[in-house]
């Protein structure tokens, strides 16, 4: 048991230091810290559950803290959700559970988060969400790859560039099933011991091991010449120790439309058991010229029903967009709609909403960030700078939602 009333104090007086902000950000001129909070219009009963579970973790060291991103290229890239990993992990002693969900997406030929370097080999093919035909079967990472050879090898080790690396010892490797394609994991440490175990019916194939490795080696081999190919739809790397896991599901260009495509979502999203999951996805929907604000908020009114599908019981937090420019020279219009969108599915849904736009600055504000050096030149994207910045927002409005919770508890 952890020192319970040390911790509360130190949290509230944190708090109180911060003016009710336990992780505040260095104001910019641009930028507008009075929108730096957690909007409920509706019902947030979900929210005492997940202030619940983080109160298991930090108080009292127990059980596994898991929060899942999903959104499109500002989520792939996992500087953002890196960030506020790196914060929440922190937030007291013994909070960095493992890293969770990977995908080695230089295998798909796309961009892949500097923090792990997949390796692999053999001829591989992707599908993503945003090409993909309706009701695929594409799962929560919104992404997949396919190979035909009959041997190919897969490995994972972590960068220490600024955060330490991860280490493990559980692994879920999610395939296709319908193949007799298998998949082993060994190591060079020949007196490590490896426990395989297939779950057909969920879709995944499990390792654990009898003590922690920073490093994941797969083989996948075809056992039967009937079957033709193998299909990965993601990593999960996790550990039994307490704390936080945040688990990135990002796919460049992904819109709502796209997540709706993935058939498995909901079932796959269920294998992590998220507490909170976050909603980025909208940066791609307002880019498209045929943007309708009614048909975007029915699309994800449907995502949320599948989260909850997954888990009734998720708190759920939808982040509106970064501002951005059409063509480097029009301020995008559609941003307002889409914050209009996710406020009304607050009062709907029972759903929370951080105005990244809001707190960014607003419309044009993109420009401003730019100038100084947290954007780029597309006038859509952060840089990396910016996205650790926006994690250190989010993670703060989050706190803060926290903090209120640990004021009330602790009378």
């Amino acid at each position: 048991m952890r020192n319970t009333t040390l911790i509360t104090c130190i949290l509230l007086s944190s708090l109180a230091m911060a003016q009710a902000n336990p992780f505040a950000v260095h104001a910019r001129p641009f930028m507008n810290p009075a929108a730096n909070h957690i909007v409920f219009k509706g019902d947030s009963s979900a929210w005492a559950m997940w202030h619940e579970a983080l109160d298991r973790a930090v108080f009292a060291g127990e059980g596994q803290v898991s929060v899942v991103h999903i959104g499109g290229s500002h989520v792939q890239a996992d500087m953002w959700t890196m960030q506020l990993r790196h914060r929440m992990q922190s937030m007291s002693p013994g909070m960095r559970a493992a890293k969770g969900f990977v995908f080695p997406y230089n295998m798909a030929k796309s961009n892949n988060p500097w923090w792990y370097k997949p390796e692999f080999t053999g001829k591989w093919t992707a599908l993503r969400n945003v090409h993909a035909p309706e009701n695929s079967t594409l799962g929560m990472a919104g992404i997949s790859a396919t190979t035909l050879d009959t041997l190919t090898e897969l490995k994972v080790t972590f960068r220490e560039d600024i955060h330490p690396g991860y280490s493990f010892d559980r692994v879920r490797v999610l395939h296709r099933m319908d193949s007799s394609y298998q998949v082993f994991a060994w190591s060079a440490d020949s007196t490590l011991r490896i426990e395989r175990r297939v779950d057909e019916f969920r879709g995944f194939t499990e390792f654990t091991y009898d003590r922690h490795s920073d490093t994941l080696r797969l083989r996948i081999q075809r056992t039967d010449s009937t079957q033709r190919s193998f299909t990965l739809y993601g990593i999960e790397l996790g550990t039994g120790d307490p704390g936080v896991v945040l688990h990135p599901l990002g796919v460049n260009g992904a819109s709502t439309a796209s997540w709706l495509r993935c058939m498995r979502f909901s079932e796959e999203l269920a294998l992590l058991h998220p507490d909170l999951v976050i909603l980025s996805i909208g940066i791609n929907d307002a880019h498209d010229p045929d943007f309708s604000g009614a048909r975007y908020e029915a699309n994800y009114r449907e995502l949320i029903r599948r989260i909850r599908i997954a888990n009734p019981k998720a708190a759920i937090l939808l982040t509106t967009n970064t501002d951005s420019y059409v063509k480097r020279r029009f301020v995008n219009k559609n941003a307002g709609a889409v914050r209009d969108a996710m406020l009304r599915l607050s009062s709907s849904e029972g759903v929370g909403v951080w105005d990244t736009w809001g707190v960014m600055g607003g419309e044009g504000s993109i420009r401003a960030w730019e100038k100084a050096g947290l954007a780029k030149a597309d006038r859509v994207h952060l840089n990396r700078n910016g996205y650790e910045l926006l994690g250190d927002l989010l993670y703060g409005a989050l706190m803060e939602a926290y903090g209120n919770h640990l004021k009330l508890t602790s009378r």
